[in-house]
């Protein structure tokens, strides 16, 4: 299976591709590769994936230490600037947001899904009726999401977010987002749906009075929404939002996988080209001399 191929493994792979004479870019999985492969220079740069980000960080090590520097690197950010984790590597790079789905998010490549999927009426109806955007609606949601995944990573609760295989059974957000509304139920339904649903699934979950106290704590605090937020959670309820809000019956909304592809599709260069991202590997590019996109 990819969660058992080792970071040693794939640098052993790179090292032995000796028709190729570019450079590779590590990145941590499938989702991240259909994005970044719209903008590189395929002459020069062929995407390689880790399958994790700690992989990508081990492969970069490995690289390394054999003295191979044809490689660069790109993670998602997580929480690695809100809890100060942030490492200096040479050649790799982190995402400006909590992850590449959150960047593309905040673009017009919302708006464009949107209208493409959904009907431009009932779009405004639901902005006017909650008196925001789509855009900032599933953030706050999201956000109520990211609360108790940060709480679960600083405070070891031993919740479980998602099914360890893809095609496993998913959180159900009805649980804790009116299917009418999209507002949020509150904290208690919350941590009943995620504790009911990690029961069995984890060794080490603790009580739901012990959740909730370290939630309330982690709520206290202040934290960057683009830093916080998951951008798989932004999906997911974008999803929620189009298929038990919105009423769209477009084929398309299969599964909130879907909808981070077509997000992926209509994220366009330009929207990149204005990222922090994109300037810091270019910058690293000029002083390589390396091509790394199509365009610049």
């Amino acid at each position: 299976m990819e969660k058992d191929i080792t970071a040693e493994r794939t640098a052993n792979a790179i090292m032995l591709n000796t028709s190729f004479e570019g450079h590779h870019l590590i990145v941590e999985g499938k989702k991240d590769q259909k994005v970044y492969e719209k903008f590189i220079n395929d002459k020069e740069i062929i995407i390689q994936i880790a399958f994790g980000k700690e992989k990508v960080k081990e492969i970069i090590r490995i690289l390394t230490e054999r003295g191979f520097n044809r490689k660069i690197g790109i993670i998602d950010a997580d929480f690695i600037r809100i809890n100060e984790e942030e490492d200096i590597i040479d050649g790799l790079f982190i995402t400006d947001d909590h992850d590449i789905e959150v960047m593309i998010i905040k673009t017009q490549a919302l708006e464009n899904v949107l209208n493409t999927v959904c009907s431009k009426p009932k779009i405004t109806a639901f902005e006017k009726e909650s008196r925001n955007s789509v855009r900032n609606q599933i953030f706050i949601l999201a956000k109520e999401i990211a609360y108790l995944k940060l709480a679960n990573k600083l405070y070891d609760l031993g919740l479980v977010f998602k099914p360890k295989n893809p095609e496993g059974k998913q959180i159900k957000y009805k649980k804790f987002i009116c299917d009418k509304t999209l507002k949020y139920l509150g904290d208690e339904k919350f941590i009943d749906t995620v504790f009911n649903y990690s029961n069995n699934k984890t060794k080490n979950l603790k009580s739901k009075e012990f959740i909730d106290i370290k939630l309330s704590a982690i709520k206290k605090k202040e934290y960057p929404i683009d830093q916080l937020v998951c951008g798989h959670d932004l999906t997911n309820v974008l999803f929620f939002l189009m298929r038990k809000i919105l009423n769209s019956g477009n084929k398309m909304l299969q599964c909130a996988d879907a909808v981070e592809y077509c997000l992926m599709l209509a994220y366009e260069f330009n929207d990149f080209k204005k990222t922090n991202l994109f300037a810091e590997i270019k910058n690293w590019a000029l002083k390589n001399e390396v091509t790394i996109f199509s365009r610049n």
